[in-house]
This record gives C-alpha cells, sequence and structure tokens, in this order.
C-alpha cells in the first residue's frame, strides 16, 4: 500500500510540474501560423530557410529553455561577433530560396506579432550583444528590404532593447532599397528605447519575454505601428510610420514576409559567456507572455495609467500614456491656476512624450491629455 501511495503522488507531481510549463507549442495561442518551442525532433534546417549553427555553438539542447525544456543555447567565445541565428519566412516569398519551409505561403500580411524568450548566463558581461531579431519586407530575390522592424539592445551598458524601424521604401511607394543592409537607400523612422535593463548583469540568469508588432501602413497614410513590450509591458511604441508609401497598394508588392533571430555582436563578446532562446512565435494576433491561451490585448499591455515623471519637475516633464491614446492619436495641454494655456503638444502617437518648461515661474499647474476620440486624463503639475 505504501508503495501504492508514493507511485500515485509521484505521479500527481510530474503532473503538477507539467502543468507548471508556462508554454507549448502543442497549445499555441489563436492567430499562431509557426511556432518552435524546440521540443521537436525535426532538424533546424527543415524548420527554416537559413540555420546557421556557429560550429555547433548554437545549437538545441536540453536544460537550457524554459521550464528546464530544450532552447537554444548560443555561446560566443572572447572576441566573437557573428554566434549563429536563424531566418524564417512566412507569407508570399520572392523567390523559392527565401521561401523553403514558409508557412501559408499563398498569403500576404500587412501585420504580424512575434515572440521569443531570451535568458543571459548567471554573471553575464557586456550588454545585449547587439543584435536579437527583426521582422521585414524581402522585396526581391536580391533582398532588397521593404522595411525592416529592428530590435536590438540600446541605452547605458547596452544593458536595454530598443525598436528602430526602417524603411527601404521612398514616401511615394518607391522601393529603393537594393540589397540585404542597404544602408544608404534605408529612411530610419525613429529609434525608441525600452526601460527594462534585461541585459544588465544584476538581471542574468533570468527568463524575459519579449513581444513585438509591426503593422503596415495604409497607403498613401501615416498610420504604420512599431511596437514592443517585455514580459507584458510596453516598452515603447510609434503608431504614425510611413513604412510603405502606397507601396503596399499593388495586389504584386510584396508585405511582411521574414522574421530573423540573430545572434551578432558588434564588438564582440567581452568573454566567453552563453546566451539561451526559446519560445519563437508568429502570429497575426496579439501574443501573451501569460501563461495559458489569454489572447486579449489588455493582457499585453496592462498599462491604463498615465505616468507623469518627475513630479515635482524642473525644465522638463515625461508622460507615459496609455496605449490607446497613442494608437488614436492625443494632445497634451498645459494651463496655469487661472485656466490659461500656457503649453500645447498636438497630434501625439508615442507611448512616451516630453513638454519643456523653460521660462515658467515656480508653482502648480494643470496639465490635460486628451486622445482624438474624446478620452482625458488630467492632472496637478508641480514646477520647482
Amino acid at each position: 500500500m505504501r508503495i501504492i501511495t508514493l507511485l500515485i503522488a509521484l505521479f500527481v507531481s510530474v503532473g503538477l510540474l507539467r502543468s507548471q510549463h508556462c508554454f507549448s507549442c502543442s497549445d499555441a495561442p489563436e492567430g499562431t501560423i509557426f511556432c518552435d518551442d524546440f521540443e521537436s525532433g525535426t532538424p533546424l534546417k527543415d524548420r527554416y530557410f537559413e540555420y546557421g549553427d556557429n560550429g555547433g555553438m548554437f545549437v538545441p539542447l536540453k536544460g537550457v529553455g524554459r521550464d528546464s525544456g530544450i532552447g537554444m543555447r548560443v555561446r560566443w567565445q572572447p572576441g566573437q561577433v557573428g554566434a549563429g541565428g536563424f531566418k524564417k519566412s512566412f507569407g508570399k516569398t520572392p523567390d523559392g530560396y527565401i521561401g523553403r519551409h514558409a508557412v501559408t505561403p499563398d498569403t500576404m500580411y500587412d501585420e504580424i506579432y512575434w515572440r521569443i524568450d531570451v535568458r543571459t548566463q548567471p554573471g553575464w558581461q557586456g550588454g545585449g550583444a547587439d543584435k536579437l531579431s527583426r521582422a521585414m519586407t524581402l522585396a526581391n530575390s536580391n533582398w532588397a528590404q521593404g522595411m525592416i522592424a529592428h530590435i536590438w539592445s540600446s541605452g547605458p551598458g547596452n544593458a536595454y532593447l530598443g525598436m528602430d524601424p526602417a524603411s527601404g521604401i521612398s514616401p511615394s511607394g518607391e522601393l529603393v532599397s537594393t540589397q540585404y543592409n542597404d544602408f544608404s537607400h534605408l529612411r530610419w523612422l525613429g529609434f525608441k528605447r525600452g526601460d527594462i535593463d534585461l541585459f544588465s548583469t544584476s538581471n542574468s540568469g533570468k527568463w524575459y519575454c519579449v513581444v513585438a508588432h509591426a503593422k503596415l501602413n495604409t497607403p498613401g497614410k501615416k498610420d504604420g505601428i512599431f511596437e514592443f513590450w517585455i514580459n507584458d509591458s510596453l516598452q515603447a511604441g510609434s503608431y504614425d510610420l510611413n513604412w510603405h508609401g502606397t507601396w503596399n497598394k499593388d495586389p504584386k508588392h510584396l508585405k511582411i514576409n521574414a522574421i530573423f533571430i540573430e545572434n551578432y555582436w558588434n564588438k564582440g563578446s567581452p568573454v566567453l559567456q552563453e546566451r539561451y532562446l526559446d519560445n519563437f512565435v508568429i502570429s497575426t494576433k496579439p501574443i501573451s507572455c501569460k501563461c495559458g491561451r489569454t489572447l486579449n490585448t489588455s493582457h499585453i499591455s496592462p498599462e491604463l495609467k498615465l505616468l507623469v515623471f518627475p513630479n515635482p519637475s524642473y525644465e522638463i516633464v515625461h508622460f507615459k500614456v496609455p496605449r490607446e491614446f497613442a494608437v488614436e492619436g492625443y494632445r497634451i495641454e498645459l494651463y496655469d491656476t487661472n485656466g490659461v494655456t500656457i503649453k500645447e503638444k498636438k497630434e501625439i502617437r508615442n507611448v512616451h512624450a516630453t513638454l519643456y518648461l523653460e521660462g515658467l515661474s515656480t508653482g502648480m499647474y494643470y496639465y490635460r491629455i486628451v486622445s482624438n476620440t474624446g478620452q482625458v486624463r488630467n492632472g496637478k503639475l508641480y514646477v520647482k
């Protein structure tokens, strides 16, 4: 009887451990068009149109993934720059090589979400290793890029992630990019950095879930989107981008069709060290970092409150607004105690905004933030 009781307890504990696994491609969220949790035995060369294992240094290994499952281990030697990566295509592509193993090859995608989980080894040094991920339009067989949604490291100590959107198409809708990374012909649309230092030494050894979202502009309008989250916390976003001009208007022109996961360190790693990746997902719908099949956009955009800082302020004040305000567009108004407007900033479509306070006397003022759909946030601002 005691042996049976122990066996039952063992089966229950195994079941509980399995139930604690936060993510599995076998139960991928709605909207998923590609999912790789690296638990499959299918060779990576048969899942991606390009895969570089860096001489066996970028490979799937047991025990290095989330929940101690299989994940991708990348190892840099001291001074090493490139340490492997993989390239995934989806939708319509310009040729058979780029289209190898592409999912939904007859579909055009105006909008894509993607996820990758990242962890650095304990004691990690040197910041974020620069290149992590990018979504793009590969517009022809020469790899000319119509748009690129870069996610790469930046900021103090290179410990943060930032988004750096770029376009290889002129504002009028002409493809001017001629090849991959054709920097002389790219339009850079505005870099923005997040506020979580996931690549600092103090945060090494922890898993972080990174989700990004790119949406092409309506032909001829500046309403394209690029934004990203870390652990469901919105880091940065732009909602007024002109990715493609009028390029999208021609049904023969290609749209978002590839995402690259990269391990490229511009100046090389300072020491021998490892990073781990898991749970690569591409979807047409929002992806939550929470466990389970949570799909509502509120799960990946929990910041419902307005942040105003510093307050009291001197010379400059920063606003972090709800995502919904940035998508809709909004204005910021600053009043004195007599109700007279003394500062105003209009047609903002960013999560972060600033007001410069030079020339204002010390004292109390009132701010008012109004979205283009009539939502209002207001409060007091103290100038010192």
